[in-house]
């Protein structure tokens, strides 16, 4: 009864992450809003309280960084099953019971592109050696 209960404070920490963008969205203006950032994860604070009396905003960080990390993790999972050419019934289905609840991050996740700048050192190299 004690996990029902842990699951569902969770899925209400959850809940209220996804409800407060400025905390995930990187593209959204209250992203980079240091107050409402701030009054944010004092509301969300109040919710890991819950379950943890003594939580500080620095817990609440490591708790939410955990379950996306969890996340991130069976979301490759599933990738690579899927690029794997797997048969439908071979394909990995994630098994993290709050794995649907983070589908709000998906396009947050994709990597940058990076760009690489060996070329820009071997130019530089070249013309150095040249005089």
């Amino acid at each position: 009864m004690a996990s029902r209960k842990r699951n569902a404070i969770l899925e209400e920490f959850i809940e209220i992450y996804k409800s407060e963008p400025c905390l995930w969205r990187v593209k959204c203006k209250e992203y980079h809003d240091r107050d409402k950032r701030s009054a944010a994860y004092h509301r969300w604070m109040s919710k890991l309280k819950e379950l943890e009396p003594t939580a500080t905003k620095e817990d609440v960080i490591k708790k939410i960084n955990t379950l996306r990390s969890n996340v991130r993790r069976e979301r490759k999972k599933y990738e690579v099953s899927v690029k794997s050419g797997a048969s439908t019934d071979d394909i990995y289905k994630p098994t993290l019971w709050y794995f649907e609840l983070f589908d709000f991050i998906g396009d947050q996740e994709v990597p940058r592109s990076s760009r690489s700048n060996i070329s820009d050192i071997d130019e530089n190299y070249s013309k150095v050696r040249i005089n």
